[in-house]
């Protein structure tokens, strides 16, 4: 999702941040770049123009606008974003705006969605 891969099969973004697990942080974060995981907690907002991941011990309670998202853990807010990947072990409880979306089977959504060109401007 997050690009072509590199030889040894990595992605092309680099990891600039981890928000680990057990780390509660409170406060909005801004993104400039890259990808940044959270297997923490974020209460805040979070922008910007990079990738983020959302592991399955990582929860946002907080509104996300980025580039590419994907969600192993939980989200309760609101999300824009160009692409939005859902994964069976996420659940995300809020409205999304986005222009591409994968929900996999055992995740769980609630809120409106809606497509097209508006949810492609990240940041």
């Amino acid at each position: 999702m997050f690009g072509k891969k590199k030889e040894g099969g990595s992605d092309s973004k680099e990891l600039r941040t981890i928000v680990a697990p057990g780390f509660i942080f409170e406060g909005n974060i801004t993104i400039p770049g890259g990808l940044t995981r959270i297997d923490g907690e974020v209460i805040g907002n979070i922008k910007g123009n990079g990738d983020l991941i959302i592991g399955e011990q990582g929860y946002v309670k907080g509104d996300l606008n980025v580039e590419n998202l994907v969600v192993y853990g939980k989200i309760h807010g609101n999300i824009r974003a160009r692409s939005l990947e859902i994964k069976a072990s996420g659940r995300v409880e809020g409205d999304i705006q986005v222009q591409e979306l994968i929900v996999e089977r055992g995740a769980i959504f609630n809120g409106k969605c809606s497509m097209g060109v508006e949810g492609s401007e990240a940041g």
